[in-house]
């Protein structure tokens, strides 16, 4: 049997090479296992590819995220922001805590970013450059 083991985000990021991949010199590290990252990142490019079918033309970035005052629900803290984007008409803005009613995007979606610990997701449309889906995940304790 495989031992489940924590994402290791340096990796997943390299091996998304076939999209266009930003990222900070130095991604801090999140304590989620890597089968539920892997779904999580999954389901959110299957949304960029709803919007644009050129997995090409879609970007991942990973963002280390501070906040005092967060939006929403969300307790002050560090995060890793993992986000996104493409071209295309995206919908209109709306955010996500656990604590939301409604699902998120859809089943699958909300699913997927529960099991990742996500903890504030939220979808922006960017005009005319498209728009993006964002997920919030807790930064391990260093």
């Amino acid at each position: 049997m495989i031992e489940p083991r924590r994402i290791d985000l340096d990796a997943v990021l390299n091996a998304h090479a076939f999209m266009r991949v930003e990222r900070p010199p130095e991604l801090w590290e999140v304590d989620v296992l890597d089968e539920p990252f892997i779904r999580m990142l999954g389901e959110l490019i299957v949304v960029g590819l709803l919007h644009h079918d050129v997995l090409a033309d879609l970007t991942v970035n990973a963002s280390n995220v501070t906040t005092p005052e967060p939006p929403q629900d969300v307790p002050p803290g560090d995060y890793v922001a993992i986000t996104v984007a493409g071209p295309g008409a995206w919908e209109h803005d709306r955010a996500w805590t656990p604590s939301s009613p409604e699902p998120f995007w859809s089943r699958d979606v909300d699913a997927a970013i529960r099991a990742a610990s996500v903890v504030f997701a939220y979808v922006r449309t960017l005009g005319d450059d498209g728009g993006s889906i964002t997920v919030w995940i807790p930064r391990a304790v260093p």
